[in-house]
């Protein structure tokens, strides 16, 4: 049930079927926004965006909400803070964390993102800095990396729930090295962490107050210039994508005794600048976006080979490098803002049109809702 205030806005809707790609939802406005985070919740993607007002300082918190299946939007105020940070709960409710006023120092509150009737607010408290990576046992895990320093170490915020009430948040320092990369294996409530340390990958275990548990040494042989996680393991075969500066992607597969098998998934010819981690559509299917020097794309690993590559070749423009069809999008260039697992086998890419005046904030909200099963 959704409890928050309904917001009246003003923008125009369209929807547009392309049928060997999915469907897309365009939404624009002459007010200007920024888009924030996404989540699947009740059935219904949620947007989070700040929306402008005309003094282009001030701004309102707006969920949007969307119904793909019925093509029906609803936009809703968020009134109780700004800077929303969806998460889910380890019995599957969303909430977010928001940030609340106060003179002289950040302060979060951790809220139901939606049903909030009769609730009890809870006492403001240190925010919640790091990335949502999901469940293990009865905590909400999440992991921040401060790339700007080489000293300061990881952290891992944990987030204690009991009978679906929050308990306690802690905030641990994980021992180094740092810039580790952070899977969650919910099926055995096991953190798993994978650094690149003196020319080999470090393979640890850690719990959820960031205590090691066990640890190995990978060796591959090879040095890739970015490294994305599909699952990792000591008992079972870990599965690593590794890109190399040339941005061929590899498969490189890690037996419980340290076999290690690589295979050469994809080339698609052009240095890879980021990767972000895996969304799992699917039991062995990935959805992974990365970025270019000129623009962005996706990839889909299903059953540890390619399902589909799409990349955006020109302005508004995505090829699907295995099948070569071109899809116009939009007349500007698009910024991939999230990849949320929708159900099995379905997702939708969330983008927005970058406008060509510098320090301009944006007027174009793009979905694209696609299914591959």
């Amino acid at each position: 049930m959704i409890t928050l205030k309904k917001a009246n806005m003003s923008l125009n809707e369209q929807h547009i079927d392309f049928p060997t790609l999915g469907l897309l939802t365009v939404l624009t406005t002459l007010d200007e926004f920024d888009i924030k985070e996404a989540i699947y919740c009740q059935e219904k993607l949620v947007i989070s965006a700040n929306f402008y007002h005309k003094n282009g300082m001030s701004y309102n918190v707006i969920y949007i909400v969307i119904d793909l299946d019925k093509k029906s939007i609803h936009y809703y105020h968020e009134l109780d803070g700004i800077l929303p940070l969806f998460f889910v709960s380890p019995t599957g409710k969303d909430y977010v964390s928001i940030t609340v006023y106060h003179p002289d120092k950040d302060l979060d509150i951790i809220l139901p993102l939606f049903d909030r009737e009769n609730l009890t607010y809870p006492k403001p408290k240190r925010p919640i800095v790091g990335n949502f990576m999901g469940i293990c046992h009865n905590f909400s895990i999440f992991h921040n990396v401060d790339i700007f320093s080489d000293t300061k170490p990881d952290k891992l915020i944990a987030v204690e729930f009991k009978n679906d009430d929050i308990k306690k948040t802690y905030i641990n320092k994980i021992p180094f090295p740092k810039d580790n990369t952070l899977f969650i294996d919910s099926l055995n409530n096991q953190i798993h962490l994978i650094a690149y340390v003196d020319n080999v990958w470090l393979h640890r275990q850690i719990d959820e107050m960031g205590r090691e548990l066990q640890s190995r040494n990978i060796n591959i042989g090879k040095r890739f210039s970015l490294i994305c996680v599909l699952n990792l393991s000591f008992i079972y075969t870990s599965n690593i994508l590794g890109i190399d500066e040339k941005g061929k992607f590899y498969l490189i597969s890690v037996s419980p005794e340290e076999k290690i098998e690589q295979n050469l998934l994809f080339d698609i010819e052009r240095q890879i600048y980021s990767i972000w981690e895996p969304v799992k559509i699917a039991a062995e299917t990935f959805v992974i976006r990365f970025t270019y020097e000129l623009g962005n794309g996706w990839i889909t690993i299903q059953n540890n080979k390619i399902a589909e590559v799409f990349f955006q070749e020109s302005i508004g423009c995505y090829i699907n490098l295995l099948t070569k069809e071109v899809f116009k999008l939009s007349t500007k260039k698009l910024i991939i803002s999230d990849i949320v697992k929708i159900k099995d086998d379905n997702y939708a890419v969330v983008f927005y049109g970058k406008e060509e005046e510098r320090h301009a904030n944006n007027k174009e909200l793009i979905i694209l809702n696609r299914n591959i099963g």
